[in-house]
């Protein structure tokens, strides 16, 4: 009996737990044998789809650790109940539960913080997406999250300006002591001067991503193509200081820079090869209804 009582606390926490996940099984198969999604091809890629994903995992694994948190000191108290009740014992076990606590909301903030900067990261590539598609008005062809080997192309547009591959980038503006943001960055063709730090990478990791898109595309379509390198910085001012280097843009008003004359233009047919190619690689998106 004493056994028996020691565990009648976890057993009603648990059973109503798996009681909610037996009736979803349940529900899911019933619903799945009668029931068929009527969308039978691949869905094409959202932007940020990937960081979307990576979003939705760190969530399950936030509501693993809350799940873990009431749970941790009522099995201590299980323990402590069929064992020794001496102030050691006692002690040894109020370390171990504060211990185990520290941890657990440890992983939640580290979690939580992870999650802050994919949805920085995500609103940007949406915010970006969202003024890129509006160039389809204009005879374009946009595409997110391209997969490639082992990473993703933001967005690519294709048109008779040319290819672009585009590279997003959320930054987060420091406020001021007034309360009011900074605002502008700068590019001198090298580097890009933020009020408070100065970043590099972005620049050269749109360069390698077009210089791959470049070289797949130009064998896919049997013909060598030009890929520019853009980067897209959404709610900054850009202050261009030099001529020299990659396109850099905000993501405001994308037509007025891809839609310039470059030398390089593609006729018809030839885009129509190359958005084949893209929106080949970008349907990948299972449906998951029933």
């Amino acid at each position: 009996m004493r056994f028996l009582d020691a565990f009648i606390p976890l057993i009603l926490m648990f059973l109503p737990m798996a009681l909610v996940v037996a009736y979803i099984l349940y529900n899911k198969k019933r619903l799945s044998g009668k029931r068929k999604n009527p969308i039978n091809i691949d869905l094409l890629r959202s932007p940020g789809e990937s960081l979307r994903e990576q979003i939705e995992d760190k969530k399950l694994d936030i509501d693993s650790y809350l799940t873990l948190l009431p749970l941790l000191p009522l099995m201590l108290y299980i323990i402590y109940l069929q064992g020794n009740k001496s102030i050691i014992n006692t002690m040894v076990l109020l370390v171990l539960g504060l211990v185990a606590t520290t941890i657990v909301v440890h992983k939640l903030l580290k979690l939580t913080n992870v999650i802050n900067k994919l949805t920085l990261g995500y609103e940007a590539e949406l915010s970006v997406g969202q003024e890129l598609n509006a160039m389809m008005r204009d005879g374009y062809h946009v595409f997110h999250d391209i997969p490639a080997d082992n990473y993703n192309i933001d967005h690519v547009v294709v048109g008779t300006g040319g290819i672009f591959a585009v590279e997003t980038k959320g930054r987060s503006k420091p406020l001021q002591d007034d309360g009011k943001s900074e605002f502008k960055v700068k590019y001198d063709g090298i580097q890009l001067i933020f009020p408070s730090w100065v970043e590099t990478e972005p620049l050269e990791q749109a360069k390698r991503q077009a210089n791959s898109l470049q070289k797949w595309l130009s064998k896919a379509v049997g013909e060598s193509l030009e890929v520019k390198p853009v980067l897209a910085i959404p709610g900054w001012y850009i202050e261009r200081i030099s001529n020299q280097g990659i396109i850099v843009i905000n993501g405001k008003n994308p037509i007025n820079i891809f839609g310039r004359k470059s030398g390089s233009e593609l006729n018809a047919k030839l885009i129509n090869q190359i958005s084949y190619q893209l929106e080949q690689r970008c349907r990948t998106v299972k449906p998951r209804a029933k």
